[in-house]
């Protein structure tokens, strides 16, 4: 087991108000599953469902509200729902922008969706990883103390890393989000490898 340091500064402080009920609720049912097999299913459904909403046009939004709040009241089927959420999850890949320098601009959940996952994670206060979905989740957050701490519980045993290469390969849900929130990182970091080879090469 892998001890869990306790963020220096909260991404659920920081978090707009009118989001905090949200999370709150997402903490009480990720609390109220019963092992983190089901917990990370809980929260891949939600945060599919947020990266989707992160792509929408204002008139998708519009209806992404609609077909929530009837989901919460009662007034559509979940047969509706359902369809309706399917429909969205089809939409095409946003194409990648250029920013002014001419750099791809990364997705903007690619930002939003460790934040999401680290308050979650950060209001859960648990103290150690100790399954190979828990790592997972937390190797997604935006605190670099749940990160470093998922690391280390993936090298302490070479079990580990097989467990999360096999969950990588069998989960394509989980195995999209963890592309599209590190490799971006991993990229920059074998650019910066390769960068100091050249350097070291050249002395």
């Amino acid at each position: 087991m892998t001890a869990i340091p306790k963020p220096e500064t909260s991404l659920y402080e920081s978090a707009p108000d009118d989001l905090k009920p949200t999370l709150d609720e997402m903490v009480e049912r990720v609390k109220n599953d019963a092992n983190w097999k089901v917990r990370k299913k809980t929260l891949m459904d939600v945060l599919s469902v947020l990266d989707v909403a992160t792509a929408l046009t204002e008139e998708q939004r519009l209806e992404l509200d609609r077909v929530m709040r009837g989901i919460e009241d009662g007034t559509i089927s979940a047969e509706e729902a359902e369809r309706a959420l399917e429909t969205l999850e089809q939409m095409p890949d946003a194409e990648v922008s250029e920013n002014d320098d001419g750099e791809d601009e990364v997705s903007a959940s690619a930002d939003v969706l460790p934040m999401f996952i680290g308050a979650i994670l950060e209001r859960l206060g648990e103290e150690r990883i100790t399954c190979v979905e828990q790592a997972a989740l937390y190797l997604l957050s935006a605190h670099d103390e749940h990160a470093l701490a998922a690391e280390q519980w993936l090298q302490e045993d070479f079990k580990h890393g097989k467990e999360f290469k096999k969950l990588l390969r069998t989960d394509r849900r989980y195995e999209s989000l963890f592309e599209l929130i590190l490799a971006p990182e991993f990229e920059e970091d074998e650019e910066d490898d390769v960068a100091e080879g050249d350097e070291g090469g050249k002395a």
